[in-house]
């Protein structure tokens, strides 16, 4: 072996152990993250965190509600303003409550009845971010085997079949880089664009 070599494969061998292990820090950061989270249990602290997913000029006058799996809804606080502010989703590791306009109430209500969505655009806040076991099947439960989840950082959303009239987004799928505009969920009735804003 020449010097040269030796050079290039000593450099090589920290620079390999340094982005193994920033890769490895990174991941279980993902995994820790996701781990050490716990949905709120009381209406207080359901409300707090609902009241979190928006800009509190959104959330201060918006009515909390926490949705069941069947889409029913309990009204934890009624609000005066147009908006509606959901908890964290218990069923996912990650924090995820959002804020939605009436339009996007009624998609979220279509979603989880699994019923088709109104021919509406509406708007969601999910400032805290989003946890999502697929970013193809707006149904799944668990991870593929082999599968990674969808976590994106604090975003927006534009739901409702205008969504799919909007060129120029990445339709990746599974393993779509979630810190660039992507669509979520492409071609089912719930397919809806995401926007990181941070």
């Amino acid at each position: 072996m020449n010097r040269r070599t030796m050079a290039m494969s000593t450099l090589a061998s920290p620079t390999r152990a340094f982005l193994l292990s920033s890769l490895l820090v990174s991941m279980l950061g993902d995994i820790g993250h996701a781990a050490e989270h716990k949905a709120p249990k009381t209406d207080a602290a359901k409300i707090a965190n609902a009241m979190s997913a928006a800009p509190r000029a959104v959330s201060r006058d918006a009515t909390i509600a926490e949705m069941r799996e069947d889409g029913s809804m309990t009204v934890l606080r009624k609000g005066a303003g147009e908006w509606t502010c959901v908890p964290d989703d218990p069923s996912t590791p990650g924090n995820d409550p959002m804020c939605l306009d009436p339009n996007a109430m009624e998609w979220l209500h279509a979603l989880m009845t699994h019923s088709p969505p109104p021919d509406k655009v509406g708007f969601i806040y999910m400032l805290q971010g989003g946890w999502d076991f697929s970013n193809t099947d707006p149904f799944a439960t668990k991870l593929p085997p082999g599968g990674k989840p969808t976590i994106t950082g604090p975003h927006v959303m534009v739901v409702g079949p205008a969504a799919k009239s909007i060129p120029g987004y990445d339709r990746t799928g599974e393993g779509v880089n979630a810190a660039l505009p992507y669509v979520m969920w492409k071609d089912t009735p719930y397919e809806h664009l995401m926007v990181p804003v941070k």
